[in-house]
């Protein structure tokens, strides 16, 4: 069986990478397309110098052919000999006569066809047919060169070739994308540089979350807090906390749930052992017969003990995000009709008054444990042919919210003033002698109504509202 390991990447790196790189691709496009740009612009003006030199060639010509051919050679050999002396990279200016770059240069001067005079240095007649301007190739190197025909009335067969090394332009070129290249090369780790330093700097909210979340113990969930909190991160550290916040209630909740299981089961199951010895002790057959009849109704007392207590826990362990709609009226109608038999048998009156129809957002099965249980605790505490009654009412409050009220109310003995301060405390009886119940029963009425943002209370007792529990609960508008 293959291991799947999942490489750990660095959002950090990854980021530094890619950014450098994208840089480096798009510097690196950048400069060709400078550098063909920059070779046809140098390509555009050197063509156009060499028209330039053309013209000014065909226009000193005449008077420069008046010159005796000796003395045109000697003046230009004495030129080009000043020139050749010069080392141009050594110099911070040149003579008066010329450029070291001249030799690259060469004109050619033709007559009915024949080269009546060139530049020293220039090499034999120029074959450029009936094209004005082109490239040649001239001892492996190549030459740019321009044709110009010469205006003259005397002879209108001469005409100029202006020719330059090709070498000339590259030589240009090569300098100007290497001085724009340099530069565009130091960017890069510059760019990379300060990258670094950036992105550390704004990812130092992850890694404080990161080093805070590798640091909560399973034994002490605190809430993560981040030193340079970022609005991209707020969302997440509210979940984390908010999760954290509900792991540690449900821990919470085990862990109280054992103790109060641990604590109150201790007693029930003493009583069975207690009941169980006596029933293995007994030598006749009813004294074995009461101590088994002790032993069911302690089953059945812990039953209801364990199925309260899991309930309780259920309702505290529920989120109020997954209610739906329920017709509480319904429901309540439907509890009644549950219990009814148990106040029959008691001879007791139970009635419901109120519309047929009452919705709100809720957990049908929770609402009706919550009426269950005033209801049963009603039937229970108020004694025979007593009287019962439910009542429900839709109300609207200042702002314009439906309230929905249910009153339980019983004519049974009046609850104490002590009782009726902690008859909503877990575990509490007020009638231990009655009932077989654990004292969860109100407990998880409480629960269950401040679970749907309702409330329960007790009203104070007169003789008009009697024992009289309220359930409250605001539906909106």
């Amino acid at each position: 069986m293959k291991n799947n390991i999942t490489t750990v990447i660095s959002i950090q790196k990854r980021l530094i990478v890619s950014t450098v790189s994208v840089a480096t691709l798009l510097i690196f496009t950048s400069w060709i397309f400078v550098f063909h740009e920059t070779k046809n612009e140098v390509d555009e003006v050197y063509d156009a110098r060499l028209g330039q030199l053309a013209k000014i060639l065909a226009l000193s010509m005449p008077s420069v052919m008046d010159l005796a051919p000796s003395v045109r050679d000697e003046i230009y050999a004495d030129w080009s000999s000043v020139i050749s002396d010069v080392d141009k990279d050594k110099i911070d200016s040149f003579p008066s006569v010329g450029h070291p770059d001249d030799q690259n240069l060469f004109f050619q001067f033709y007559t009915n066809g024949n080269l009546v005079f060139k530049s020293p240095g220039a090499p034999e007649p120029l074959n450029t047919g009936d094209l004005y301007s082109g490239t040649v190739n001239l001892n492996n190197e190549q030459w740019h060169y321009f044709q110009l025909k010469i205006p003259s009335r005397v002879n209108p067969n001469a005409y100029v070739v202006v020719a330059e090394k090709q070498s000339i332009r590259d030589e240009v070129v090569d300098e100007i994308a290497l001085s724009t290249s340099l530069p565009q090369l130091l960017l890069i780790p510059t760019l990379a540089l300060i990258l670094f330093f950036l992105i550390k700097k704004f990812l130092r909210p992850v890694n404080e979350l990161r080093l805070a979340v590798s640091q909560c113990d399973v034994n002490k969930l605190e809430s993560i807090k981040i030193d340079h909190p970022a609005v991209e991160l707020e969302p997440l550290v509210q979940q984390l906390n908010y999760l954290l916040s509900e792991l540690d209630n449900a821990r919470e909740r085990e862990r109280r749930f054992t103790r109060t299981a641990a604590h109150e089961l201790k007693t029930p199951l003493a009583v069975l052992r207690l009941n169980i010895e006596n029933a293995l002790a007994s030598e006749d057959q009813a004294s074995q017969a009461y101590a088994l009849n002790n032993i069911v109704r302690g089953v059945d007392r812990t039953d209801r003990l364990i199925q309260q207590l899991l309930m309780h826990s259920r309702i505290e362990a529920k989120q109020r995000n997954i209610f739906k709609n329920i017709n509480i009226a319904a429901l309540i109608r439907e509890v009644i009709a549950l219990l009814a038999p148990l106040a029959l048998k008691n001879n007791q009156e139970i009635s419901f008054s109120g519309p047929d129809e009452c919705i709100i957002q809720g957990e049908g099965m929770f609402i009706s444990i919550l009426f269950s249980n005033l209801i049963d605790n009603a039937i229970r505490y108020s004694g025979e042919n007593s009287e019962i009654k439910i009542s429900l009412t839709i109300n609207q409050s200042e702002s314009h919210h439906n309230i929905v009220e249910v009153l339980v109310q019983d004519n049974g003995p009046p609850i104490p003033t002590a009782v009726r301060d902690k008859i909503f405390e877990k575990f509490f009886r007020a009638h231990s002698e009655k009932g077989d119940g654990a004292g969860l029963g109100m407990a998880i009425a409480a629960e269950a109504a401040k679970l749907h943002g309702a409330s329960i209370s007790l009203l104070p007792y007169d003789k008009t509202l009697l024992n009289t529990f309220l359930f409250t609960m605001d539906c909106g508008k």
